[in-house]
């Protein structure tokens, strides 16, 4: 896998948003867009500038490192505990005894 590659400098329009669906998990929040956004995830423009901006290429290699490591636990801890319920439902199902009569 080839390490993100962060250009030394970003120039052109960036959109600015909300999210206007309350049932959207990040409603309320602000996001910066480089593409205008057409809507369809409810974000709603507020306004658009144009920029010259130097960006930090500094770390970059280690955040990567870090953001992956992050995503592989919370995968294995996702799996874990899918897995303990299914654990569960197993020891439930052998615990079941028959009780009654079958007529």
């Amino acid at each position: 896998m080839k390490g993100l590659q962060i250009p030394e400098r970003f120039t052109g329009k960036v959109y600015v948003c909300i999210y206007g669906n309350p049932a959207d998990c990040l409603y309320g929040h602000i996001t910066v867009s480089e593409k205008k956004p057409n809507g369809e995830y409810g974000e709603i423009i507020i306004g658009q500038v144009d920029v010259d901006i130097p960006l930090d290429q500094t770390g970059t290699l280690d955040k990567q490192v870090e953001q992956l490591r992050s995503s592989k636990r919370k995968i294995i801890d996702e799996a874990s505990a899918k897995a303990g319920q299914i654990d569960e439902a197993i020891e439930s199902l052998l615990a079941i005894e028959y009780s009654g009569d079958q007529s």
